[in-house]
């Protein structure tokens, strides 16, 4: 790789086989752990590990030979983990995701969802995106019974409403698409690209729609976006099952509910989000954060910008 790429792999879950991650990746044609680093963003265990407690799942006595890594909590924000204002801890994807991102040096980075494991071919998919200095919206397929072994797919069952629909509409394997594509489980783009829109947006913490708003703002910054069929993970689906889900609502009602609310923001030309913080935005938390300095401990928004409401009363 003549850049460096960082891979950010987000969960919340208390078993997310990161193992069949990992393991798929190490087994990439190409795999060079000198020009990658792997974040995983994980809201329950990390600290769990830093007080020494065990975390069976988390097979960290593998990884200082295979990966250069990090196993970091997400950065404080309201919705989730030690520093939230809500009652509970609530879905916040951008947060987590632009905590993997403070934490990537320059180059391209890269996002897998938990519960997924990478097929082959997967990696190479992504240095085509780095070669070519595109956003790469890769695909996914969600099937029952996945069993992986050493990184390898070994069986499953086919679950139909798991096919990625975007397929059908792409009638070559890299097809160029618009912003709406960009999915958060399979994904890759150069850093300066998500600093120059401010990061993941933070104002769909608590709802979701993060990352097709997040291709829509790419795309009104004037980035190029490819629909990869071949950049592509299986994830379990009976797996997403198991456990108490994290709070999220769309609160309203359509077409005028939050998250048409949030489209519409990015459908209007927003190609930047302060994500809440002032000044240089992300852009200078990351700075802060990569000298080795500690995060921003914040406590905004202090209210739902759709309808006022306290976040500390949700």
């Amino acid at each position: 790789m003549n850049q460096h790429l960082t891979i950010v792999y987000c969960t919340s879950r208390q078993d997310c086989k990161v193992d069949w991650f990992l393991d798929s990746l190490a087994i990439q044609n190409g795999f060079d752990s000198t020009d990658l680093d792997v974040v995983i963003v994980d809201l329950h265990h990390s600290e769990r590990r830093e007080r020494g407690e065990s975390v069976p799942w988390f097979r960290a006595q593998k990884l200082p030979d295979r990966f250069i890594y990090k196993h970091v909590p997400v950065k404080p924000n309201v919705w989730q983990g030690k520093h939230r204002l809500t009652k509970e801890d609530w879905f916040a994807a951008a947060n987590a995701r632009n905590t993997g991102l403070c934490l990537a040096p320059d180059g391209y980075i890269a996002y897998a969802d938990d519960l997924s494991v990478l097929l082959p071919g997967w990696l190479d998919r992504v240095k085509a995106a780095m070669a070519g200095g595109y956003v790469a919206c890769g695909t996914y397929r969600k099937v029952k019974n996945l069993v992986v072994k050493d990184g390898e797919v070994i069986s499953f069952a086919d679950y139909h409403g798991g096919h990625d629909t975007r397929t059908r509409f792409a009638p070559t394997d890299l097809h160029p698409c618009e912003g709406g594509w960009l999915f958060g489980c399979s994904c890759a783009m150069p850093v300066e690209a998500l600093l120059t829109i401010g990061g993941w947006p933070e104002y769909c913490d608590g709802l979701g729609s993060e990352d097709y708003v997040c291709g829509l703002a790419l795309q009104n910054a004037g980035f190029k976006l490819f629909y990869d069929k071949k950049m592509m993970t299986y994830e379990s689906e009976e797996l997403h099952h198991i456990g108490t889900p994290l709070k999220k609502t769309d609160k309203g009602k359509s077409p005028d509910d939050k998250s048409h609310r949030a489209l519409n923001i990015v459908l209007s030309g927003q190609r930047y989000f302060d994500n809440y913080y002032p000044g240089a935005g992300i852009r200078d938390e990351r700075d802060r954060v990569l000298r080795g300095e500690p995060w921003t401990i914040r406590n905004n928004p202090q209210h739902d910008w759709y309808d006022g409401k306290l976040i500390s009363e949700m």
